[in-house]
């Protein structure tokens, strides 16, 4: 018989470290394993389980200091963010080469809703609204530890 693998749930998202005073990677799912599994058994479908996904990431990442960001873009297309407070030395870090997003694309989005120019202030919840889809079908479709296959989460 063979051995079923399981995922550890991993979804990287980028925010300012006050601590570090860096832009960095963090893992929005790594303490949230059981929270997902309880909430995935609970939810009868993906519609309803995307429902009430998005209000806990709303309670944790929306409008939050912690986890703001500003996204900018310059003369030259490149896609910049840089601390929305707490920095000290208010360095920008290039993402426009990264191919773990699509800052482009998210950055017209975010700076086309605003009034300034080419700044937009951004959250963790913002990245992950502009993949919300991607998000809930990566969670709804990924078998966790000690957690039964239904058929649910192939329809």
């Amino acid at each position: 018989m063979a051995k079923r693998e399981f995922k550890q749930l991993s979804w990287l998202v980028t925010y300012h470290d006050v601590n570090a005073d860096k832009i960095k990677y963090y893992d929005i799912l790594k303490y949230r394993q059981d929270f997902i599994k309880k909430l995935k058994k609970k939810c009868v479908s993906k519609e309803e389980f995307s429902t009430k996904m998005r209000s806990e990431c709303m309670y944790y990442f929306w409008s939050k200091t912690e986890w703001e960001v500003i996204i900018e873009v310059d003369e030259n297309g490149r896609v910049w963010l840089s601390p929305w407070a707490g920095s000290r030395n208010n360095e920008r870090t290039d993402v426009t080469d990264r191919e773990d997003f699509d800052w482009k694309g998210f950055a017209a989005e975010h700076i086309g809703k605003q009034i300034y120019k080419n700044k937009a202030k951004i959250d963790v919840f913002s990245q992950l609204e502009y993949v919300w889809d991607d998000f809930v079908t990566y969670l709804w479709t990924t078998r966790l530890k000690w957690e039964r296959d239904a058929l649910k989460y192939h329809e």
